[in-house]
């Protein structure tokens, strides 16, 4: 796929495990932080093609975060293991779709074709 990602989530070992299925589809992360502030300033230096954020983080959560990131044209996933998730209306939302974690290697492709306009919603 090729897309560039930068991707936030407050667990460190998250962070990693999520990393690693981005690269086997074929992503390059450019980079991760462990809340929405942090990634927020780097993701506007860096050259990224869309942002993959967990829901529940300190500092800023992801669904500010992403408010903030729309405002720069930047496609956003959120993640999140949270039991709400569900409640979450997605076309009032600054998001191209949420995943509930665990994640999986097929949904999270489709996600990020879907941020990528590869893919048209259903």
């Amino acid at each position: 796929m090729n897309a560039r990602v930068a991707l936030a989530d407050d667990e460190p070992d998250a962070r990693r495990v999520l990393a690693r299925l981005l690269e086997r589809l074929g992503c390059v992360v450019t980079l991760m932080a462990e809340d929405g502030t942090q990634l927020v300033a780097a993701s506007l230096v860096n050259n990224v093609d869309l942002v993959i954020l967990d829901l529940d983080m300190p500092e800023q959560d992801g669904l500010e975060t992403a408010e903030e990131l729309a405002r720069h044209g930047l496609p956003v996933i959120l993640v999140s293991g949270h039991p709400d998730l569900h409640h979450l209306v997605l076309d009032q939302e600054p998001l191209v779709t949420a995943l509930a974690k665990p994640i999986f290697s097929n949904e999270l492709e489709r996600a990020i074709r879907l941020a990528l306009h590869l893919e048209e919603k259903e």
